[in-house]
């Protein structure tokens, strides 16, 4: 392994993360009480707000430690 860089492992998948808020904005629509619609609605938004942050960390990751990328 002398002379292979490797990349950082950052756990969780953006685009899973996206699918899971756009169901849960699905079934927000769906939903039969209030509560329940807000509530997947919440977690929709913190979905994506996962996605993003998981993004951003990758972007910082990828530009600050360039010595431990695995060449593709």
């Amino acid at each position: 392994m002398a002379g292979k860089a490797w990349r950082v492992f950052m756990p969780g998948d953006p685009k899973e993360c996206r699918t899971n808020a756009s169901r849960c904005a699905d079934l927000a629509h769906a939903a039969r009480t209030p509560e329940l619609k807000q509530t997947l609605i919440e977690l929709s938004r913190n979905w994506l707000k996962l996605a993003i942050e998981l993004e951003r960390a990758r972007g910082l990751t990828d530009e600050s430690l360039p010595e431990l990328k695995r060449p593709k």
